[in-house]
């Protein structure tokens, strides 16, 4: 790869090209092998004894790099999922993750922290020193719900864990139920409160993932609210049996985020009026929806989804990419615009399962166990780019944004065992026997 392969947007210059001296590994490990060194025990059957998975690290190969151990502490969405691809396997994972989040979960409103009562930490140590943010660090709406749903689960496996989880699951209903009541749109919207903080606070979690067709970023001054958020606090709401709540943001997603041929990947508000403006760019958000309960009964959204996931716009050789390759924004190697992560695809193929895409859910996880054997690692995530590109990208590209006027950093090498990609090629591979 060279220099002038790197695609600037308008207003982008280009600042610095490094690349960086990583190893290929010279065969793909042992998913539960890694699953044990990422929950720190030495069997299978111990996963779980040391509380939740630790969201990445570096294969023994690259263990000097920076680059390659940036999240190597706990990570309350990251953990969370780990555990729902794996809890029916691992159902003590399930219940040390939840306890341990539960310890740590909000107890009053500090916007150093963005604590709030019930709210679900996201990082739960500082791993980088940073002294803008106050740990616990609470910037992520989406935790809260993962761990409800998470509870749930657990308590449905066995119910007498109820009596040691009650207080911390009402807490975080009650946090849930706060922050929809308090949006005037009714929907799950995130606005950070520490000016240094998390902008988007969801999974696609870098500042520039939420845009509008024309390429312009999210207005962060006002609350954005992404749409596989509303599918995971739907679903949560559903399984506490607040269904009141339930139907008031299933109908707030229909009419901001459903475009009449997709669902836009979020709502943001207008820097003038304050008027809802739906982020009309498609992304693989929808495809969550196909796991939800938002979607019953809608067999022509359902379809509609698993078309434009499956088609050239979306689907790269390793899977379904997080953005179209038509948007403004798209960029194969760019973090959250454009690369394919294994989570992202393996929670999609669970929707298509469960909607009777039986095939079209075997290819994701055929695809996901595929660059995993390519890569010998289970990354973070991989190019999105055409056949013949590098999917595992070893440099760092940095750029100056003078149109948001901030720095941006467009490539960067994805972390090489994470926990999601971990869980998901254990499931897959436990499936297939």
């Amino acid at each position: 790869m060279q220099r002038n392969d790197v695609k600037l947007l308008p207003g982008e210059r280009l600042e610095r090209v490094q690349e960086l001296d990583i190893v290929d590994p010279l065969a793909t490990p042992d998913p539960l092998d890694e699953l044990c060194k990422l929950a720190r025990v030495e069997r299978p059957e111990e996963v779980g004894r040391n509380g939740p998975l630790i969201a990445a690290r570096a294969t023994d190969s690259n263990a000097g790099e920076a680059a390659l151990r940036l999240f190597e502490i706990v990570y309350g969405r990251d953990a969370l999922m780990a555990a729902l691809f794996v809890g029916d396997l691992f159902p003590l994972l399930r219940e040390a993750t939840v306890l341990y989040l539960s310890h740590y979960q909000g107890k009053r409103y500090d916007p150093w922290h963005e604590e709030e009562p019930g709210r679900i930490a996201h990082m739960i140590w500082n791993p980088n020193r940073d002294a803008n943010l106050g740990y616990p660090y609470f910037g992520t709406v989406d935790a809260t719900p993962h761990f409800i749903s998470a509870v749930m689960h657990a308590i449905q496996a066995r119910p007498t864990f109820e009596g040691e989880i009650r207080h911390a699951l009402a807490a975080a209903v009650a946090w849930l139920l706060r922050r929809l009541a308090s949006d005037d749109l009714g929907l799950l919207s995130h606005q950070r409160v520490n000016p240094h903080g998390i902008a988007n606070q969801v999974w696609k979690d870098s500042w520039d993932s939420m845009s509008h067709a024309d390429g312009t970023v999210a207005n962060h001054a006002a609350p954005v609210a992404s749409l596989e958020a509303q599918a995971l606090a739907y679903d949560a709401l559903v399984e506490v049996g607040e269904l009141h709540a339930a139907d008031r943001l299933a109908r707030s997603v229909e009419k901001h985020f459903w475009l009449g041929d997709f669902y836009a990947i979020g709502v943001d508000r207008d820097p003038a009026t304050g008027a809802p403006r739906p982020l009309s760019t498609r992304a693989s958000n929808m495809g969550w929806l196909l796991r939800s309960r938002l979607l019953d009964g809608r067999e022509d959204r359902q379809r509609r989804i698993v078309e434009l996931l499956f088609s050239d716009e979306f689907l790269a050789e390793s899977g379904v990419r997080t953005l179209s390759n038509r948007e403004v924004r798209f960029r194969s190697r760019s973090y959250h615009n454009g690369t394919v992560w294994p989570h992202d695809n393996y929670l999609i193929s669970l929707g298509l399962e469960q909607r009777g895409f039986v095939d079209e859910a075997q290819e994701l996880r055929r695809r996901l166990a595929s660059f995993c054997r390519a890569t010998h690692r289970f990354p973070e995530f991989v190019g999105g780019g055409e056949p013949g590109d590098a999917p595992f990208t070893k440099r760092i590209v940095d750029v100056y944004d003078t149109v948001n006027d901030r720095p941006n950093r467009i490539e960067q090498p994805p972390q090489e065992i994470v926990c999601w990609t971990v869980t998901a090629m254990v499931a897959v591979e436990h499936a297939w026997g």
